[in-house]
């Protein structure tokens, strides 16, 4: 009798546990100490990756080339990265591009010192009349400018809109961080940093903007490949999450979420923001929407984003002209995960 009563039991329990609600999937995420970080960090505050069966962990780097290749290190599945960082992890099919975290193009700047002569001349190339700077004011200068990167990509080209080019200046190959403090104490003539707040508030100085220098700079969300053909659903469910932030921040406004953002800046940046500053970060990283995501890949006609990815893979492989990969492409952007939410 006793072994029936057992039995029943363990039955009893078995369908209870049948039952119950499924644990949250675990989704390992990467990312740096920038904008596009906020809208995860955002859901997660508000519970929305458990709502969508998700255990969101945010992982933090402090350059695009770090995330990408710290990829199996850290087994991270979905992150968000610079274009050229990107790209150049397609050569060795690493990744896939998911969708568009936001455009950094009116937020990613060569900076300098209000004292430098390069800010003496704007508009020397008449083709970027937003651009300051000489080949003479800025020959030989040393520029303080992570490599493999976005900001590596802007740096070509505002030297290009100068006539210029790597071999006419000094690079010193700094993360942001330690370049900050660096440039802070007096080191390095150039300095491109994504603290552009900090930097700004230091006095610095902008010498151009990305946009300024003919250079569309989206960050991407791309994802681990293995990752991706063996979760597709937790895929699907993330960019739900993303995208549902994208769009609270198209209807509230950035002065609404402003406060959100302050937290975050301290939360995950370390960094004390005004709701001003706030304001200037959510207005200077637009955001698009499903729809516009679908529009900018190319559904139904020409790829903008194909496009400006094009240039920046071409850059990636002068980059690394001896790689044994094959070469980086924008064929490795898929809207896939993004058609199957319409």
């Amino acid at each position: 009798m006793r072994f029936k009563t057992l039995f029943a039991v363990c039955a009893l329990f078995g369908s209870l546990f049948q039952s119950s609600p499924s644990l949250s999937e675990t989704l390992r995420t990467a990312w740096l100490g920038e904008h596009e970080a906020f809208l995860t960090w955002y859901a997660k505050e508000k519970g929305w990756d458990k709502e969508a069966g998700l255990d969101i962990i945010m992982l933090r780097f402090d350059s695009g080339k770090s995330l990408i290749e710290n990829v199996r290190a850290y087994d991270w599945a979905i992150a968000g990265c610079g274009a050229v960082p990107a790209m150049q992890a397609t050569m060795s099919d690493q990744v896939e591009v998911i969708a568009i975290a936001n455009d950094e193009s009116s937020a990613n700047m060569i900076l300098t010192r209000p004292d430098s002569p390069i800010l003496a001349e704007k508009g020397f190339n008449p083709d970027f009349p937003n651009v300051f700077g000489t080949p003479e004011s800025v020959k030989g200068k040393l520029i303080l400018c992570p490599k493999k990167t976005s900001a590596r990509y802007l740096l070509d080209k505002w030297l290009a809109a100068l006539g210029l080019e790597e071999k006419d200046v000094k690079i010193e190959e700094l993360e942001p961080t330690p370049a900050l403090g660096a440039f802070k104490n007096g080191y390095g003539d150039i300095l491109w940093s994504p603290f552009t707040r900090e930097a700004e508030t230091l006095g610095f100085k902008v010498a151009a903007h990305s946009q300024d220098c003919g250079a569309t700079q989206p960050v991407l969300l791309v994802a681990d490949r293995a990752f991706t053909e063996r979760n597709p659903d937790a895929v699907r469910a993330f960019l739900r999450v993303y995208l549902r932030v994208v769009d609270e921040i198209k209807a509230q406004g950035p002065e609404a979420l402003a406060p959100a953002y302050v937290r975050f800046a301290e939360a995950w940046m370390g960094k004390k923001f005004s709701e001003a500053d706030a304001v200037a970060e959510l207005r200077e990283h637009p955001v698009f929407s499903l729809e516009e995501q679908l529009t900018l890949f190319g559904e139904g006609g020409e790829s903008p984003l194909k496009a400006w990815l094009a240039e920046i893979a071409a850059f990636s492989e002068k980059m690394n002209p001896d790689t044994a990969h094959r070469h980086a492409t924008p064929e490795a952007v898929s809207d896939r995960f993004l058609k199957a939410l319409k």
